[in-house]
């Protein structure tokens, strides 16, 4: 039998390069098929042994993985839905929350959004990946000055993002314009 290939998502383009799926010969627990890549990122509802990418698409997963007892119209989600802008679409902070593949942070990553839509989640960064990106480092200098950080402290925190460490900045790039974007957190 041939091996079906991961689903392509409009919001996460790949999902394995971002740590948020990883090649892993399993069952879904969800479809009950055999795949080749495994879900590795946050579930917000049940917590299956192992769900594939296509129960995501699908919105299958999302779901078969509401918590037990919720009302019947509120699914498992995969990310989280704060300070989504009013001109975007419930359709697609739906399509975002129950059938794109989530990204583990810190604490809670939440997605951001541009031209009033969802932007396209491209993965962890530090200052160096985030360096070619002139408009992402200035997306969280805005974030920080919200809370009057010092220009110097900002800049600080800046050269101390971290890929792999604390603190992390999450990239993400616009569909439409193309502009870059990206939050932050810290453990």
């Amino acid at each position: 039998m041939a091996i079906m290939p991961d689903p392509v998502f409009r919001y996460h383009p790949d999902p394995i390069a971002t740590e948020s799926a990883v090649p892993d010969d399993h069952v879904c627990a969800v479809c009950g098929v055999r795949r080749q890549t495994r879900y590795d990122g946050p579930i917000y509802g049940s917590q299956p042994e192992s769900v594939c990418l296509h129960c995501i698409h699908s919105g299958e997963a999302a779901r078969a993985l509401a918590t037990p007892g919720a009302p019947e119209d509120i699914a498992a989600s995969f990310s989280d839905a704060q300070d989504v802008p009013a001109e975007v679409p419930i359709a697609v902070v739906d399509e975002i929350t129950q059938r794109t593949p989530g990204f583990t942070a810190w604490q809670q990553g939440y997605w951001l959004y541009h031209c009033a839509d969802g932007a396209a989640f491209l993965g962890p960064a530090g200052y160096a990946e985030l360096e070619p990106h002139p408009d992402a480092l200035d997306s969280i200098r805005a974030d920080c000055r919200i809370y009057d950080w010092p220009e110097d402290d900002i800049e600080e925190m800046l050269h101390q993002l971290d890929r792999d460490g604390s603190p992390t900045a999450y990239l993400f790039r616009c569909l439409h314009c193309g502009t870059h974007l990206a939050s932050w957190d810290c453990h």
